[in-house]
């Protein structure tokens, strides 16, 4: 497969540093050789150019993408993971690398690394290129599939493929996920081709919103294959859309019996549906008998008790990829406790990446373990600023357990804005910090009364700190006392004059002002400072909404879709702007997305979908955009 890969190029890579002990020389020759053989088609000297050129400088960038592409692209999978993973390690940030890793992992079997790895791919962004996205996403939809996450497969490969028609390999991943097969599609035992084939075609007409089709397609496909798992709880489901619920009623009591037969167990249902649709042959896949799986548990869960990190990071990746289907409770502890390995080993991209996946998965365990899980997840947020998902984590962590003072003090780093553990913070700023935890656990509790007062005494005491301001007139929005709150935003984009938060809040209270003129012009400010921020899109293209500017609304919340197309309240504008647009299929599609992507937080309980505590909530989607505050000089932070 042959991506294009110009998304990489020029400002996505740093160049390399200069050094006085490297061979200067050498190395411009080298690189430029590599370059010359590359364009020229030449890939064996190129790739032989860039091995030599990144072992001169191993902090070239450039260097390792087009060596890890040009490996890629030459279908040696093993031999480009080590580039991307070395690129990854320089550009933790650039999305289509950890796309690129995931994708070779995926072709060398390695699943469980492929998961993690598409997936931070896919919350950083895939950069310009879409066929990179399409790619990845349906890669990714793939894995979760076999991961039996089977709606989070199908709103990933709508998302991907929503602009056009569903190509065949989508079709059989929507196939397998509608029919709960827990296969990749080349483990699909060949007996089965025409059911998910032919249930490919009907989930793809549901996911362009045509049930009418659907509906028709159902029954005949019921008849060849009756009493299939799944098949009629998706009828029933058809059936319940489309306001036939007596008819949904019968087709679900069906399923029920029909899952019933299949097993009472659910945690033998996986296992179950693996044999169904799975190849007979067990070959490239490794069964871990319990007993063997019991004690690499074990083993793991000692290691990490005794400090010994390393030895239970690699304990936990086995379990995981082999665990048996009767363990997968326990699946959301082992990927936190191998978080909180890597944290101590202060690899701390791949501690986030697991406590996330923990926490996703659930967590077991005692109340101080799981607290312990979520306080580190949400410390690695902070410092990757992601700080209102941190927040989220911790404020109702709060004033409990042994944990409580460092809840609270991270807490004041999450309202501060500072991309730093707890360890980080200069000793000069502890007092403020501390300070500002108190006001974020009362402001968490919506208790104003006593928040506000020592709001006022800090801000006295730093009147120029970053996002002081601001977090105190996000507190007054929320009440709606909005002339207070818009002087405060206003100083903040005095204090912040390159974060575009204070403007979006300043859009956002306009609008409820029912003032569009107001809204639109900070709204164009906040997405001139942050062009890359979907929130930012998002708000340009609601206040254009408002004031009448139809076009304009619809290429901002597009823009806005094309970054976060994961976001419901995106999908819902956007049916808005089409509808008065005058394109009515368009704004039925995005009705349908929306609709689905409801279904699916409402479902897996996604995080911030009706977990906002206190007045605040309102209009914390405004206050998930994350702007870091500049990091002062650590270690690891020159």
């Amino acid at each position: 497969m042959v991506l294009v890969l110009a998304c990489l190029a020029g400002p996505f890579l740093v160049p390399p540093s200069t050094s006085a002990h490297a061979p200067q020389t050498d190395f411009a020759a080298i690189a430029k050789a590599a370059a010359a053989a590359r364009d020229a088609g030449d890939t064996n000297a190129a790739i032989e150019n860039y091995r030599r050129a990144v072992s001169i400088r191993p902090d070239w960038q450039e260097g390792w993408f087009y060596l890890g592409t040009l490996e890629y692209d030459a279908d040696r999978y093993a031999d480009a993971i080590p580039a991307f993973q070395k690129l990854v390690e320089l550009a933790p940030a650039i999305g289509p690398a950890w796309n690129f890793l995931g994708l070779c992992e995926f072709e060398t079997k390695d699943y469980a690394n492929s998961l993690i790895h598409l997936e931070k791919g896919q919350e950083l962004g895939a950069g310009d290129d879409p066929e990179v996205a399409r790619v990845s996403q349906y890669h990714l939809a793939m894995l979760l599939n076999r991961n039996a996450e089977f709606d989070r497969a199908t709103a990933m490969l709508i998302s991907a493929f929503s602009e056009g028609q569903f190509p065949a390999q989508a079709k059989l991943a929507l196939g397998l996920a509608l029919l709960n097969a827990p296969v990749l599609p080349d483990e699909l035992n060949p007996s089965q081709d025409a059911l998910v084939h032919a249930a490919g075609e009907i989930a793809a007409l549901l996911a362009r919103g045509d049930s009418a089709k659907a509906l028709e397609a159902f029954p005949h496909l019921l008849d060849d294959y009756p009493n299939t798992p799944y098949l009629l709880g998706a009828y029933a489901k058809a059936l319940a859309a489309a306001g036939k619920n007596d008819e949904a009623l019968t087709q679900q009591e069906l399923e029920r019996a029909v899952i019933a037969k299949l097993t009472p167990e659910r945690t033998q249902r996986q296992e179950k549906l693996r044999q169904i649709y799975g190849l007979p042959s067990t070959a490239g896949r490794t069964e871990t008998p319990q007993t063997d799986a019991d004690d690499r548990w074990n083993s793991a869960m000692n290691d990490y008790s005794s400090g010994r990190y390393p030895e239970a990071v690699a304990t936990l990746k086995t379990w995981v990829e082999h665990r048996p289907a009767s363990r997968k409770m326990n699946d959301g502890t082992a990927w936190a406790v191998m978080g909180l390995s890597e944290f101590e080993l202060r690899d701390y991209d791949n501690a986030l990446i697991h406590l996330q996946r923990g926490q996703d998965l659930g967590l077991g365990g005692s109340a101080d373990s799981v607290r312990m899980a979520r306080y580190h997840l949400a410390i690695l947020l902070n410092r990757g600023a992601q700080y209102d998902s941190a927040s989220r984590l911790l404020a109702p962590e709060v004033n409990s357990g042994s944990l409580a003072n460092e809840i609270q003090f991270a807490l004041g780093i999450s309202l501060l804005r500072m991309p730093l553990l707890p360890e980080q913070v200069p000793p000069s700023e502890h007092s403020l910090v501390q300070s500002a935890g108190e006001i974020a656990t009362l402001l968490h509790a919506s208790r104003y009364d006593q928040a506000f007062p020592k709001l006022q005494q800090i801000l006295k005491e730093h009147p120029t700190t970053p996002f002081l301001h601001y977090a105190y007139g996000l507190a007054l929005a929320s009440l709606s006392q909005y002339d207070e709150a818009e002087a405060q935003l206003r100083e903040e984009s005095r204090i912040s004059p390159k974060s575009d938060l204070p403007y979006l809040l300043l859009s956002s209270i306009a609008l409820r002002k029912h003032d569009p003129v107001a809204a639109l012009a900070s709204a164009e400010r906040a997405v001139q400072l942050a062009p890359e921020s979907a929130k930012a899109h998002y708000i340009l293209g609601r206040a254009s909404l408002e004031s009448g500017q139809v076009e304009k609304a619809i290429h901002e919340l597009e823009a806005a879709n094309k970054i976060n197309p994961g976001s419901p309240e995106v999908h819902f504008n956007l049916a808005k702007a089409y509808a008065k647009g005058k394109q009515p299929d368009k704004a039925e599609e995005e009705r349908v997305i929306f609709a689905h992507l409801s279904e699916l937080a409402e479902h897996q309980g996604i995080e911030g979908t009706n977990q906002s505590t206190g007045a605040a909530k309102n209009l914390m989607d405004l206050s998930l955009a994350d702007t870091p505050r500049p990091k002062p000089a650590t270690p690891e932070n020159p």
